[in-house]
């Protein structure tokens, strides 16, 4: 199924502009609609029982205006950047807690695309993309400051695992990998797990040469060291834009912990990413 409706979120981090503008090529490319969304939440300042009454009126107003600044200054990133695509494309501010108004919103949309996380901004102001990914019901497609390459037009990569995630991450995934040049689905296990890793991924690349997508199958020996580096350093090699991976992980005490592949590829991926939990 293509895509039909996009989401991108635009804060005020690191290289706003070319995400949107990368969204609004993922819309034209899908013939899609490209819904742009920001919240900011007001913060809460710390109350001194000893300040004058009058001020100490006026801070929570002061607050929620620098917020609606905050919303307001990412709108008009949003147009700019969208300039002659502006057409197909709609806007959403509010606010509130970024989360939770994605979380609302994403109904609306296919797939949600975020940049990679600031952590100076916080989360009254950005989206932390793990937390997205494990938050929400739509995969997400997390755009690196600069990416080495285009996500669409260039060489994708299926980092694979037998579970659910990665089941569901190349279904969320089949319209950018059909966009793609060549699809190398790959696995990396011991040695004395590669004769069934082969079956797995020439499994997959059938599953996907079954829609119209160029693929093929590779079984890579662990080199010892971390899963994350070996997939980026395949994706490297082969001059990739784009790499698909299921996102492993769960929910504890509100904190979200993940999988060594899944922390490694959400902090260091320099293409896109496109992970769905």
């Amino acid at each position: 199924m293509p895509y039909a409706s996009l989401m991108v979120y635009v804060d005020e981090g690191a290289d706003p502009e070319a995400r949107v503008a990368l969204a609004c090529d993922l819309a034209l490319r899908f013939d899609a609609r490209l819904i742009g969304i920001s919240a900011s939440l007001p913060d809460v300042p710390q109350i001194d029982p000893y300040a004058g009454g009058a001020m100490l009126g006026e801070m929570p107003g002061l607050f929620r205006d620098m917020a609606k600044a905050d919303v307001q200054r990412a709108e008009a990133i949003f147009w700019k950047a969208a300039g002659a695509h502006a057409d197909r494309c709609e806007w959403r501010g509010q606010i509130g807690f970024p989360l939770d108004m994605v979380g609302q919103a994403i109904r609306a949309a296919d797939l949600l695309i975020l940049g990679r996380l600031d952590p100076a901004r916080g989360p009254q102001r950005s989206i932390d993309p793990g937390d997205a990914l494990m938050a929400l019901g739509r995969p997400v497609l997390i755009v690196p400051p600069a990416p080495a390459r285009p996500p669409l037009g260039t060489t994708a990569v299926v980092a694979w695992k037998d579970c659910r995630e990665a089941q569901r991450a190349v279904a969320s995934a089949l319209p950018m990998l059909q966009a793609s040049d060549l699809t190398h689905v790959i696995e990396i296990c011991a040695a004395e797990g590669m004769e069934y890793a082969r079956a797995r991924t020439a499994d997959v690349a059938d599953f996907l040469g079954r829609h119209d997508i160029v693929a093929s199958a590779h079984v890579l020996q662990g080199d010892g060291g971390a899963r994350a580096s070996q997939i980026l350093k395949y994706a490297a090699d082969h001059q990739a834009g784009l790499i698909v991976a299921g996102g492993y992980g769960h929910a504890r005490m509100r904190e979200w912990v993940f999988g060594g592949v899944t922390h490694g590829l959400l902090g260091t991926a320099p293409v896109s990413l496109l992970l769905s939990h």
